[in-house]
């Protein structure tokens, strides 16, 4: 488990993945040989329970990949496990107020700073084979706490969300922000919105995250200098893949 933080700061261009959503470890396997740098497994839109996503998070770790976690809600319930489970990082889905990204963040980092407990014993703190020092400092320092920003409204205030103290990074989500907006991510006026928070995230200093439906929309967000990209899913990755070759076959 590297220090995911400073892996994205020292690459020389954004880092790309995939959202995980088959149940499947072999899955993962076949993402990683395949060359992505990171996966974030789907506790929002994929039946993944806590001890699977756990599962998911090791074997993409085994893989060389860095391993995030979108979680299922903004209860918080699942934060201390999956980040004691050694996830690099969080993504909170569908942030619409900063008091919630504050509120969800500050249980992502140790307290008396956050109202993360002690958990050196888990699997983030070597079952207690490593250090303190190091297993604080890769909890509130090296882990992504990165919140999804989904409608025009929020969007318009990420600067707000990106000043808060334990937010370190803002992901964009396209595909909400269409069913809110009637907008899709090629509108003018969505392109504009997602230079606008780019911009943000520069000017804070914090992470930036946007998910591609293909790898031309993809490789566009990587050359404007988003800190994560994501293309597509592992669903659909497959999918395709098998209908191509059922089409080719029988053409």
């Amino acid at each position: 488990m590297e220090n995911f933080a400073d892996h994205i700061r020292q690459s020389s261009r954004g880092l790309l993945g995939t959202w995980v959503k088959i149940p499947s470890i072999e899955t993962v396997e076949l993402l990683g040989h395949a060359g992505f740098d990171f996966v974030v497994v789907d506790m929002e839109h994929a039946p993944h329970s806590l001890d699977l996503a756990y599962r998911l998070v090791f074997a993409a770790q085994a893989m060389g990949m860095a391993a995030l976690v979108r979680l299922p809600d903004h209860s918080g319930a699942t934060i201390q496990p999956l980040l004691d489970g050694g996830a690099d990082g969080l993504l909170v889905p569908r942030v619409t107020s900063v008091e919630v990204a504050e509120e969800v963040t500050r249980k992502m980092v140790f307290s008396p700073v956050g109202e993360r407990g002690l958990g050196l014993t888990s699997r983030a703190g070597k079952w207690g084979l490593g250090s303190m020092p190091d297993y604080l400092v890769r909890g509130n320092e090296q882990c992504l706490r990165m919140v999804q920003l989904e409608d025009w409204t929020s969007l318009e205030a990420a600067a707000d969300f990106a000043a808060l103290e334990h937010v370190n990074g803002i992901f964009i989500g396209h595909g909400d922000l269409f069913l809110s907006s009637g907008k899709p991510s090629g509108d003018a006026a969505v392109k504009e919105l997602t230079a606008q928070v780019l911009e943000a995230t520069k000017t804070a200093g914090v992470f930036s995250g946007a998910a591609a439906a293909n790898p031309q929309e993809a490789k566009a967000y990587l050359d404007m200098g988003f800190s994560l990209v994501m293309v597509s899913n592992d669903t659909t990755l497959f999918g395709r893949a098998a209908a191509e070759a059922v089409k080719a076959s029988l053409e």
